[in-house]
């Protein structure tokens, strides 16, 4: 296994929670009667971009440029929310560490703003630019997922073929963009995603790497080594 890509920004933070409760302190301060409970965002995320989540909650009727100036609102409580700092999601850090003692390269691939990756970068204790071999965002190119784009542009970048790759995401959404550029894909998912039947799916992302690692070996003239086997009985 040459390198590891995590392929969203709720992979390395447990995002989706605060980023909920800074859309209702945004409705709520734009006097919108809009509220979000738990599965109403659960089922929202199914849906790529966030301008797009926000159109479709206010409906056709509302103003225009209401998506952007919520979203705008949204990301200004977020901010304030992460303040006192955030934690990595649990077997982060030991992934991180791993590829790091192995040479693996380790990237970062998310279709999130540039300003959110940064704000992640500052505020999550255990990270910061220096981590990643490579951090691409929606700035990179101009496809949400479940576009493979941003994986075949980390692909080019890496100047590695998607056997020698795995890629961890934490929702069907994301993992659906990476395993249409031919990668192997992980899903960690997160507190807020909607997952069925998975066969790639784990609970236990360090020990997922690992074995993964374990599999590919080492071999440099190997066309990719072994790939995971989609039969893989994981955790």
């Amino acid at each position: 296994m040459k390198a590891c890509l995590l392929g969203s920004t709720g992979v390395v933070v447990e995002t989706s929670r605060l980023q909920r409760l800074a859309y209702n302190a945004a409705f709520e301060e734009l006097g919108l009667d809009l509220y979000w409970n738990v599965a109403a965002y659960c089922s929202l995320l199914r849906i790529p971009g966030e301008i797009r989540r926000l159109e479709l909650a206010l409906g056709d009727e509302a103003p225009m440029g209401l998506a952007d100036e919520a979203f705008t609102m949204q990301r200004k409580h977020f901010t304030r929310i992460a303040e006192g700092g955030l934690q990595l999601r649990p077997g982060i850090a030991d992934v991180i560490g791993f590829c790091k003692r192995n040479d693996i390269r380790l990237g970062w691939v998310t279709t999130e703003d540039s300003a959110l990756v940064d704000l992640l970068l500052e505020r999550t204790v255990g990270i910061d630019e220096s981590t990643f071999d490579m951090v691409l965002s929606e700035d990179d190119v101009g496809a949400d997922k479940p576009d493979p784009a941003i994986y075949h542009h980390a692909l080019s970048i890496l100047e590695e073929n998607p056997v020698n790759v795995i890629a961890v995401e934490d929702t069907p959404l994301g993992q659906s963009a990476a395993l249409k550029a031919e990668l192997q894909c992980y899903l960690y998912a997160g507190e807020y995603a909607m997952v069925e039947n998975n066969v790639l799916a784990t609970r236990d992302i360090y020990q997922a790497i690992t074995r993964a690692h374990s599999l590919w070996g080492h071999g440099d003239d190997l066309p990719g080594a072994m790939p995971i086997p989609t039969n893989a009985n994981l955790l």
